[in-house]
């Protein structure tokens, strides 16, 4: 997951709607008057996250995707009164096999956030386990949001391969260029572990 940080400047459209309709529900979200302000933040989250997927760290096209809740705004695990808060949304990737789709309304033990890879180990076969030294309550969290995202996806594993090679290749040969060259690639929050 990337270590998603929002911006504290919360987009004027989304203030704006918030301002003008105080009593708006989380259905209001899919209604036609919040599309405009969806546009904007969608855009705004897009710069916050480097152009990754929150959750899957792939590249994600600033209109492409979707806006996930983090914290559901329904469902059996609703917080809906985040339902128009920025500080919930994540920009995700749409695909029914992972990350906002395969969630759903689930509550992630573990969101997307400064330190949420700490508790992840990444196999130079690009799969994603628990750090060995965790207690058995940790390791169920990182399991349970690996498996609630659909982190281990074949896909994606196959890919987070892929740029294993290429980086431990490069520490190989010009560890310095590391840090750099890992600045606006795929996967570039969890693929930091591998310089750490």
């Amino acid at each position: 997951m990337i270590e998603l940080i929002h911006n504290l400047h919360v987009p004027p459209a989304l203030q704006a709607f918030v301002a003008a309709n105080p009593a708006a529900q989380p259905a209001d979200f899919d209604s036609a008057a919040f599309q405009p302000v969806k546009r904007q933040v969608k855009s705004s989250l897009h710069a916050d996250q480097g152009g990754l997927c929150a959750y899957c760290e792939t590249e994600l096209a600033a209109d492409g995707g979707q806006i996930d809740h983090i914290k559901p705004k329904s469902g059996s695990h609703a917080h809906s009164h985040l339902a128009f808060t920025y500080s919930n949304y994540a920009h995700s990737c749409i695909n029914e096999k992972t990350c906002g789709q395969r969630k759903k309304a689930g509550l992630l033990p573990i969101e997307p956030g400064p330190g949420c890879n700490l508790e992840f180990s990444l196999t130079v076969d690009g799969q994603l386990e628990p750090m060995p030294d965790l207690t058995r309550q940790r390791k169920h969290a990182v399991r349970q949001t690996r498996d609630m995202l659909g982190l281990q996806n074949a896909a994606l594993v196959r890919e987070r391969q892929q740029w294993i090679e290429v980086v431990i290749e490069l520490m190989r040969h010009e560890p310095a260029l590391v840090p750099a060259f890992l600045a606006d690639k795929p996967f570039r929050h969890i693929l930091r572990q591998l310089s750490a």
